[in-house]
């Protein structure tokens, strides 16, 4: 992914934090009030607990457990910002695991953030384990405001120009549109 600008620039916005210590998640048993009984093996780190499973029941994600992960900080940013809390891009961690993106007004909300995090254990004596460090979740910051985002049909006469840029430059995109840091 090294050449691909636009997957390198997505994940150099914000910051990624890694998980604040070593967990393994077990899938214990099921129990007919509870539903799947999941321990967690996260010595050292008390901010955690579990997600309310009927504000997920009918998403894609219903049969995965979902947990809340406290981060212990809290995040200030300018007037008008909000901070986009999700799944590191172009990290997806595998599909048995993953945060579930969220949005937070980080400007007005002094407090800690909780971030979902769906595991999908199947069945009982399933486990998960994630490494301290390894990313966990991305925080990109974003201005809150009206944009009209105006989708239509290419124009192809402009199109077919730009392909032919492209054609005959193959770093078109990196030397004509790429942003500077």
């Amino acid at each position: 992914m090294s050449d691909c600008l636009p997957a390198i620039e997505s994940m150099l916005q914000g910051i990624v934090i890694g998980f604040p210590c070593d967990m393994t998640f077990e899938y214990i048993e099921t129990s007919s009030w509870y539903g799947k009984i999941i321990k967690c093996d996260h010595v050292g780190y008390p901010i955690i607990g579990g997600h309310e499973s009927s504000q997920y029941a009918h998403s894609e994600f219903k049969n995965y457990h979902i947990i809340k992960i406290g981060l212990p900080w809290i995040f200030v940013v300018p007037h008008g910002y909000s901070c986009l809390f999700t799944q590191p891009f172009n990290r997806n961690g595998g599909q048995d695991s993953f945060c579930i993106s969220g949005a937070v007004q980080s400007d007005t909300y002094y407090n800690m953030v909780n971030i979902p995090f769906a595991i999908n254990l199947k069945k009982e004596k399933d486990t998960i384990s994630l490494r301290k460090g390894d990313p966990f979740v991305q925080v990109v910051p974003f201005l809150r405001e009206k944009v009209k985002i105006i989708q239509e049909k290419a124009d192809l006469n402009e199109l077919g120009t730009v392909i032919e840029k492209i054609e005959k430059n193959t770093n078109f995109y990196k030397d004509q549109i790429k942003i500077k840091y």
